[in-house]
């Protein structure tokens, strides 16, 4: 008889659903165990082997490049598979217990959380050759495919600097995104159709004593007519997971704004406020994680049932299930009580905390990122001159040699991005650069600018603003850091000048020369001990610049300096949370907000702070 996937998932969500109001209880506590386990496990599992990296490393830190080639080599791909493998692992074992509760349900038994976890621990074993075998197909499955996207990288986007595709998408690069989109769907599908067919493999494994060299080969011939069913209920469980997830988000931060709106407030009213909201919204989100992970085994469970089971009834668990008659978790309103008591005080701690937190002083500067790059060419003298007239107090620039050893203002490695020449900053000489057009790309008002030298940039700068030079390494300079020091010092600039750079080595070769300079290192992407690294300041993604790492940062005698920020509530965000700089392509909206900021009250700044949190629209915005 043909399949009919509607009428199959009608009958299997009744059933599911019938399973989980008779089981909520049970399905959440085992749940949150696991997520307390998976915590417990893999939070200090990423920590060793991080700091394995760190030690064959040879660094007491890592940046960005440093980790990206720590994950390339073999030891790197080793710690990432073998945090996968325990990430998988603890899935398949909390999907074994809350199968447990559910089959123990279908023989009118209960089960106890404690038993739950009983049941998986002795059909741990199993469930982890079974979890090795789907991790090598997965690992043999990815491994063409990563070799046809790398082949594709070099054949396609290695001729120029890689934000020359980035930013004119030549049809090279569409070329590249259309064979990247090719193989992901290709991935997809073959990656979809082999987890229908592994379905049933664990229930198979766990209730009808199939080895797990066998689980996954009888799964595939069981699911077979009943894909349609199985792929109708994955992609609806997505839908459904993701949706209340969305709306539970949406309605805590458009609750959370309505409570805090108020800027008359008092400040215990808000403490309260802000910690309910934040505390309502952690509970939405680990409410919404247990219900993906409950539903799914009950849906899971009853697939099975429907369309892959062989004879329950001979299901026998032993003494991991517990007695029929053993009694739930039990809610009174003494509990509830104690409950509604015991959640108002952590409401007021952590809104006491939030409300702490909230600086009520700016000391920041705003650092024009290749100058006022939003409006003008990026390191040009146009762009270094709007930013003067914008108001930074620094502009950033970056810096390359020449074929004839001059020093020259250029971020990239060629001029495809801003003049569409192909030409390498290092076989150009200075008469080679008066011919490229650097400016009309952007509007033809800027056809006049040309790549900028550094010392010009200094002389225009003088007495004005200060400069962050940023020294640029791709394999062919010669005496970059001697010949910033020389130009720095022959303009007269030195107590006017920073330097940075992302290659260590280099930093440390700038300190050398000039101990008394203000240095530091640049970084998207940190692990390691702050104490260790010899830099006057960090400059780092916006995006790891947490309070700790600031905090221990400034603890380490170090300023933090964030990029590339350009939207208000981001810039907020950094502010309050006490950075020492903003790299930002537009110094005038940097301006603004700290403008708008110093009118602001502590409850005002606050519903900034629940702006970043909660994704709300802040008071600051653009005019």
């Amino acid at each position: 008889m043909a399949e009919d996937p509607i009428a199959d998932s009608r009958a299997v969500l009744i059933r599911a659903a019938s399973d989980f109001r008779a089981n909520w209880k049970s399905l959440a506590v085992t749940g949150a165990a696991f997520k307390i386990i998976a915590f417990i496990v893999l939070t200090p599992l990423v920590g060793v082997l991080f700091r394995t990296l760190i030690a064959l490393s040879g660094s007491s830190i890592l940046t960005d490049v440093d980790i990206a080639y720590l994950f390339l080599r073999p030891v790197g791909l080793a710690c990432v598979i073998v945090t996968g493998a325990c990430w998988l692992g603890i899935i398949a074992l909390e999907q074994t217990a809350l199968l447990g509760i559910l089959c123990a349900s279908e023989l009118d038994r209960r089960l106890s959380f404690v038993g739950a976890l009983r049941f998986a621990a002795a059909n741990a074993w199993k469930v982890v050759q079974l979890t090795g075998r789907v991790l090598v197909w997965l690992l043999l499955v990815l491994l063409p495919f990563a070799v046809v996207a790398g082949v594709t990288y070099v054949t396609l986007l290695s001729n120029y600097d890689i934000n020359y595709y980035l930013t004119e998408k030549p049809p090279v690069f569409i070329a590249a995104v259309c064979v990247g989109g090719m193989l992901l769907a290709v991935l997809g599908a073959i990656l979809l159709r082999a987890f229908t067919g592994w379905l049933f493999a664990l229930p198979l494994l766990l209730f009808e004593n199939v080895s797990p060299s066998q689980s996954l080969r009888q799964s595939n011939e069981r699911a077979t007519g009943h894909r349609r069913t199985i792929v109708l209920f994955i992609v609806g469980w997505i839908i459904a997971t993701s949706g209340m997830a969305l709306i539970a988000t949406g309605v805590v931060a458009a609750v959370g704004n309505l409570l805090v709106q108020d800027g008359t407030a008092s400040l215990r009213y808000l403490m309260v406020t802000v910690g309910l909201t934040l505390s309502v919204w952690a509970f939405a989100n680990v409410t919404i994680n247990l219900l993906t992970t409950t539903t799914f085994a009950a849906i899971l469970f009853n697939l099975y049932r429907y369309r892959g089971s062989g004879n329950l009834s001979a299901v026998s668990l032993g003494q991991a299930i517990s007695s029929t008659n053993q009694t739930g978790l039990g809610i009174t309103r003494t509990r509830l009580i104690m409950a509604g008591v015991v959640g108002v005080v952590v409401a007021a701690t952590v809104g006491a905390f939030a409300i702490q937190s909230v600086r009520l002083e700016d000391d920041v500067e705003v650092m024009a990122h290749r100058g006022a790059s939003a409006v003008a060419p990026e390191n040009t003298m146009a762009a270094f001159e709007r930013a003067i007239e914008d108001g930074a107090d620094w502009i950033e620039l970056d810096v390359q040699e020449t074929s004839d050893g001059e020093v020259v203002v250029l971020h990239d490695s060629d001029f495809m991005k801003l003049g569409g020449n192909p030409l390498k900053i290092w076989d150009a000489t200075i008469d080679d650069l008066s011919d490229i057009d650097i400016g009309s790309r952007i509007a033809t008002e800027f056809a006049s600018e040309r790549t900028p030298l550094l010392s010009d940039v200094l002389r225009a700068c003088k007495g004005r603003i200060g400069v962050n030079i940023e020294l640029k390494y791709y394999g062919h300079d010669q005496d970059l850091e001697q010949r910033v020091v020389d130009v720095v010092e022959a303009e007269g600039m030195v107590s006017d000048v920073l330097a940075m750079s992302l290659k260590r080595d280099g930093v440390r070769k700038l300190k050398s020369l000039r101990p008394d300079w203000k240095v530091g290192l640049l970084m998207s992407v940190s692990a390691g001990d702050l104490r260790k690294i010899d830099v006057d300041f960090l400059a780092v993604n916006a995006g790891f610049a947490s309070r700790s790492f600031i905090a221990s940062a400034h603890a380490s005698g170090m300023d933090v300096y964030v990029w590339t920020v350009n939207d208000p509530v981001t810039m907020s965000t950094m502010i309050g949370r006490g950075v020492d700089g903003l790299l930002t392509d537009r110094p005038a909206l940097a301006r603004k907000v700290l403008k708008q900021r110093a009118a602001m009250s502590a409850p005002e700044r606050l519903m900034l702070e629940l702006a970043g949190l909660l994704r709300t629209d802040p008071p600051i915005a653009e005019q």
